[in-house]
């Protein structure tokens, strides 16, 4: 995702949508730099040229908009995601497709990246609205008999640290796409899907990739 993407979002919206997108933007560019921790309000307020007291205008704390600007990160990138899939029926087809591309865009996003892995308490506390095209998704598998899983906010919490645990990871020590195929087949398994089944699916979606973009490496 490119840098000011809120702001452009909102540029043709009214002068508050404006400056909240400016200060989301500017939150994203100060966690990605300090970390959620050391960034202060007045660190945001700098970084998008507004004044401290405009701040409170928009957010009450520094915690309301850490929590918003992750939410709407998960939230932009999953709609995105389900929109590319809408020809895609098959619910573990849609896991597969939707864990893979999530985990690259992250990488391809770094700052983005940084602001879920810095934030998990707080979208944690909010997990459906975070993440409610992964729930659709997997209230979909349940639906075709995929899996037999309550598709509960515990349910949900372990998917996203698996996720989570999978982008901090090749952050870290670069880019992986055995990890992610692990990553697909951990997810399912834990769901209730037999290994064979789950390798059948990551399988078909690597059909249909470029050859440069399979989820398995080359060993040629």
């Amino acid at each position: 995702m490119q840098a000011g993407f809120f702001a452009q979002a909102a540029v043709a919206g009214g002068k508050r949508d404006r400056t909240q997108a400016a200060l989301l933007d500017a939150a994203i560019e100060v966690i990605a730099r300090k970390g959620m921790e050391a960034a202060k309000i007045s660190d945001m307020t700098d970084a998008a040229g507004l004044a401290n007291g405009t701040f409170y205008n928009h957010f009450q704390t520094k915690d309301d908009i850490l929590k918003k600007v992750a939410i709407k990160i998960a939230f932009e990138v999953s709609r995105r995601l389900d929109m590319e899939m809408a020809e895609i029926e098959d619910g573990p087809m849609r896991m597969v497709t939707a864990t893979t591309r999530f985990v690259n865009l992250m990488l391809d996003s770094p700052d983005w990246a940084a602001v879920l892995l810095d934030s998990k308490a707080l979208v944690a506390e909010r997990p459906k609205e975070a993440f409610q095209f992964l729930a659709a998704d997997l209230e979909r598998c349940v639906e075709q008999g995929a899996i037999d899983e309550e598709i509960d906010q515990f349910t949900l919490e372990q998917v996203v640290a698996l996720i989570r645990t999978g982008i901090e990871s090749q952050l870290k020590n670069g880019r992986d796409a055995d990890l992610t195929r692990r990553l697909c087949l951990n997810i399912l398994r834990m769901l209730g899907m037999t290994r064979a089944k789950v390798i059948r699916v990551i399988e078909k979606y690597e059909s249909a990739l470029p050859t440069s973009l399979s989820l398995v490496p080359n060993t040629d």
